[in-house]
């Protein structure tokens, strides 16, 4: 007669799959996480962006991958093995295909309700009745099949798809702020524009700040527009109290417009407030060309 698992053992089985699976899955994020954390203290005049999904994170994202494909060895995941549990087609008995292993952990990321039924039905959680898999103790006496590493390959290379998939509604985020960038000529570049503004903010609020000034004459879509890029970094915090900000907003922008009036230009001033061990920034874009097109 076959033994039957019991609820205390799967929700054990559960979380240790996913501690273990989650540490391995962070292994894959290592490289943008000091990819990010090297930039995380530079300043400099790039356009505010929001990196969403792009970049390293294609790499992190198949550590989640191989979380879904977790039961694909033998249907024995390092907690099954532990508990000496297995996953098994449901009619059969025989251990679980790879692909099937996939299927059924895809409704991991139902897991409070997939807890819930396990806690009902040790057995068979959701992923299980969809799958036509079960959980049993592992029984060494029954042959095991060989390793089939078509099907893990091809479990993996769908659960990465999937991922994928699920990110796609931030890509078109992501496409939408970085089509609100502006596009500046960079042969167009006047450091001599540029200097003069820095000393004009040195003489004027070289007191409270220091500025980094970058000036382009032109711009892709409107060649009369000029690009200006500014970097206050601020020798108090002006940042987190809204009345300081409004302050030092108010003392700064007019300046820059004395020297280039509204409308002549697009660009961004970046105020910095930097201390050893953390950086906090407030980007002020300027842009007028939206205004104009709506009236």
């Amino acid at each position: 007669m076959e033994q039957k698992t019991n609820a205390g053992t799967r929700i054990g089985s559960m979380l240790l799959d996913h501690i273990a699976m989650t540490f391995i899955a962070m292994f894959f994020f290592i490289p943008g996480i000091i990819s990010g954390f090297s930039s995380a203290f530079e300043i400099n005049h790039d356009q505010s962006d929001i990196d969403i999904f792009g970049g390293l994170s294609y790499v992190g994202l198949f550590g989640f991958a191989l979380y879904f494909c977790k039961d694909c060895i033998n249907g024995r995941s390092f907690a099954k093995r532990a508990l000496k549990l297995q996953v098994v087609e449901n009619k059969s008995g025989n251990s679980a295909s790879p692909i099937r292993c996939f299927v059924r952990n895809i409704f991991c990321i139902l897991w409070p309700i997939e807890v819930i039924v396990t806690l009902a039905s040790p057995s068979r959680r959701i992923g299980d009745l969809v799958a036509g898999t079960r959980v049993v103790p592992f029984n060494p006496e029954l042959a095991q099949p060989k390793v089939n590493y078509s099907q893990i390959g091809l479990s993996i290379i769908l659960a990465y798809g999937l991922i994928v998939l699920t990110m796609l509604p931030f890509e078109g985020i992501k496409s939408k702020i970085e089509s609100d960038r502006v596009a500046y000529i960079e042969s167009s570049i006047n450091e001599a524009s540029a200097n003069e503004t820095e000393q004009l903010f040195a003489d004027s609020l070289g007191a409270y700040l220091t500025a980094d000034v970058r000036i382009y004459d032109k711009i892709e879509k409107n060649k009369d527009l000029k690009y200006i890029s500014v970097i206050l970094r601020l020798k108090e915090n002006y940042i987190d109290n809204v009345d300081d900000y409004e302050k030092i907003k108010s003392s700064t922008l007019p300046l820059l417009i004395t020297k280039f009036p509204e409308k002549t230009f697009v660009g961004q001033i970046k105020y910095v407030f930097q201390q050893p061990g953390s950086i906090q920034t407030k980007t002020l874009p300027l842009d007028w060309r939206e205004k104009e097109s709506e009236r």
